[in-house]
């Protein structure tokens, strides 16, 4: 010991000339791995990296749920392959590997991979001694050993989920972001070593990079094979999702069809409405990246997973028609209905409200050596205004695509929402009741059904979800009684719209939220777990319904009784011959009110009472206070002083675009009633008299 620090203690010197078992059994660390300063290839394709990730949370628009990755360890270049199923990666890399071996008159020597079953199995190894493919494996719980392709994942991810949280760009377009990062990197960003971009080193010459533009920016695209009028727009409105890897085009999605578009006519508003920021390009590993890489026309993806989760999606897909969230609430001219706002406001219990991204600076780096890229140095990239997030997110609050099964509806955020909105309504009602399963009790099952609620233009406005039960399974006398309701027809409606018109009254509507769900019935009635919300802890678990459920047989009777029972407590008269007619007299006026299911119609000769029965109704229901009757049964109605017209342009619209007629020009039929006709000077004479009776 050295210095005679401690007294008592002999000079001892000690030598680690054995291993010590226990220091060595408490105290192992993982050995490190020192990163590499030389190249080790000396050619393209002479080592692959390749990766696989997924199942990811989000599956893809086009069904996919993996990710496949390959990267060139000499260019770094970059190929990102989506699968549905992990086991179709050895069909992927065969595919690649004939095409790139091609391409670039490379042959393959190497491969490197972890040992997931994906890659270790017969048919690559067969696949490998074939083409003469030599396999290396990284070390079991080793990453690093495969590091290249690890931290490209890791990156590419990255930037796409920042750009979609930054922008509130829609999850659904996660595969353009990836797609689009990845084919950005492969132009940009330059070997460390090597100090050219991979697309140089695997191609040969120098990228251009003059046709990129902002991700998500606002473009023009132009109607082509369409039979436009004169003075019809000739271009619809999108916004720019990435470039097409099999044609000199852009990507964009279209909001007028719904669909993702390749075209070459486009135009692009990339300032968005506010003064764009100019960015340089930044060298790959240095810190500012991230930030830089927001900036540039790549990316879109934003699961909120670790970063081992990756979201990546095969070639995008073009399925997507979101539509404005909007919907009027207000419900009288009379300003004095004090309904409660989240009774009032249907649409504010199924969307979030929008946050406005925070503003951030614009990032000037240097020291980018921009004589590799073809173009002009002095283009910057112009980055999005933060409108853009309000553009697209008013575009994202509703999907206009029905799932038809749950598997679909659970990987849609939207419908996902809408059938928690659904359960929640059956808490508020108390409706059921959590429980083991009887003994020999009849269980009914339950199945959810999708769809979308349009207003009177036929715009998507609301995402409904309904659990029903399987009612066909139901026994008579057993799980139901009586199920008879009545239901208003179409020409009382005709005859109530004429008499409010006769006696000045304007109609108003209201509808009743999960109405069935108020009705009480009788019959003790077991139904199944929702699907897709088992309670893993109770699986055996059924709920015990209190009042109805949609598709049970006695759940129209159920509400119908409940509801007229209310009204004639209330002072309301029911009608002799149409018992779905209620009316109430006050002195001199008169309140008229009609119920066809959930949809009451009602007005007054006094406007107060109109707010009286709003007030009501929405104390003892929830209630969505619609307004005044504009759309009912497929009929549009405008009420106005000289009258209520009643007609169908929607619907007539609609049937034109069914059979491919939306384009046709309208005539007057028979004949106008103000033509002048002249007579045929140089036309035969006929017998007027011909046809006379």
């Amino acid at each position: 010991m050295k210095k005679d620090l401690i007294r008592g203690l002999k000079d001892i010197t000690f030598e680690k000339d054995k291993l010590c078992s226990a220091c060595q059994a408490d105290k192992q660390v993982a050995n490190t791995h020192p990163s590499k300063t030389f190249m080790s290839t000396s050619r393209p394709l002479e080592l692959l990296h390749m990766d696989l990730f997924g199942p990811t949370t989000y599956t893809s628009i086009g069904g996919n749920n993996y990710g496949f990755v390959i990267v060139d360890d000499f260019s770094r270049y970059t190929w990102v392959y989506f699968l549905e199923n992990k086991t179709e990666v050895a069909h992927v890399f065969s595919k690649f590997a004939k095409r790139a071996q091609n391409e670039f008159n490379n042959s393959i020597v190497k491969i490197r991979s972890d040992n997931g079953r994906e890659f270790d199995n017969t048919n690559i190894e067969e696949y490998c001694d074939d083409v003469g493919i030599k396999h290396e494996f990284s070390a079991t719980y080793t990453p690093q050993q495969n590091g290249v392709v690890e931290r490209k994942n890791r990156t590419l991810i990255t930037l796409a989920r920042s750009m979609l949280d930054e922008y509130g760009t829609s999850e659904k377009f996660w595969a353009e972001a990836i797609n689009t990062a990845c084919y950005a990197f492969n132009r940009l960003y330059p070997h460390r070593l090597l100090d050219k971009t991979p697309y140089e080193l695997l191609n040969g010459r120098k990228p251009n990079i003059s046709y990129f533009r902002v991700f998500g920016c606002k473009c023009y695209i132009y109607k082509k094979r369409q039979h436009l009028g004169k003075f019809q727009r000739r271009c619809d409105i999108g916004f720019l999702l990435g470039y097409s890897s099999k044609s000199k085009a852009y990507r964009v999605f279209n909001e007028a069809t719904g669909l993702v578009e390749e075209t070459y006519d486009v135009e692009f508003d990339e300032s968005n409405g506010s003064q764009g920021a100019h960015v340089d390009v930044v060298d790959i590993d240095e810190e500012p990246l991230v930030e830089a890489m927001k900036n540039m026309p790549i990316g879109d993806i934003k699961p909120k997973e670790d970063e081992d989760e990756v979201q990546i999606v095969n070639q995008p897909s073009s399925s997507m028609a979101p539509q404005d969230g909007s919907e009027q609430n207000k419900i009288l001219p009379n300003e004095d209905v004090h309904v409660p706002q989240e009774q009032i406001n249907e649409q504010a219990q199924d969307v979030d409200a929008p946050v406005q991204a925070p503003q951030r600076r614009s990032q000037l780096t240097s020291g980018h050596p921009k004589e590799l890229i073809i173009g002009s140095p002095t283009r910057g990239v112009t980055t999005r205004s933060r409108n853009t997030a309000a553009f697209v997110q008013a575009y994202s609050f509703v999907s206009s695509i029905e799932p038809t099964t749950i598997d679909q509806a659970l990987s849609d955020l939207d419908w996902v929402n809408a059938m928690h909105e659904e359960l929640n309504n059956f808490t508020r009602n108390e409706v059921w009741t959590f429980e083991a399963k009887p003994k020999g009790a009849r269980v009914i099952g339950t199945k959810w059904v999708f769809s979308n609620k349009q207003d009177d233009e036929g715009n998507i406005v609301r995402n409904k979800a309904r659990l029903v039960a399987k009612g066909y399974s139901q026994v008579d006398g057993i799980d139901f009684g009586e199920t008879f309701a009545p239901v208003t027809r179409l020409e009382a409606i005709r005859f109530l719209l004429a008499y409010a018109t006769h006696h000045d009254i304007k109609l108003y509507q209201m509808d009743v939220k999960s109405s069935f769900l108020n009705g009480y019935i009788n019959e003790l009635v077991y139904v199944e777990q929702p699907p897709g919300f088992e309670d893993p802890s109770n699986p055996d678990h059924v709920y015990r319904l209190s009042k109805a459920l949609y598709g049970l047989k006695q759940a129209p009777r159920a509400w119908y009784e409940r509801l007229r029972d209310f009204l004639i407590d209330k002072g309301f008269t029911i009608g002799r011959v149409d018992t779905t007619l209620f009316t109430k007299k006050t002195d001199n006026d008169l309140f008229v009110c009609q119920l066809y299911v959930d949809d009451i119609i009602f007005g007054s000769t006094n406007e107060e009472y109109c707010t009286e029965f709003g007030n009501m109704m929405a104390k003892e229901f929830e209630m969505s206070m619609i307004g005044e009757l504009t759309f009912f049964l497929g009929f549009q109605i405008k009420q106005l002083k000289e009258g209520t017209f009643i007609y169908q342009e929607k619907y007539t619209r609609d049937l034109l675009k069914r059979f491919k007629m939306d384009d046709c020009k309208s005539i007057e039929t028979p004949m106008t009633t103000n033509a002048k006709l002249e007579a045929d000077e140089s036309g035969i004479k006929v017998d007027q008299t011909l046809y006379r009776s």
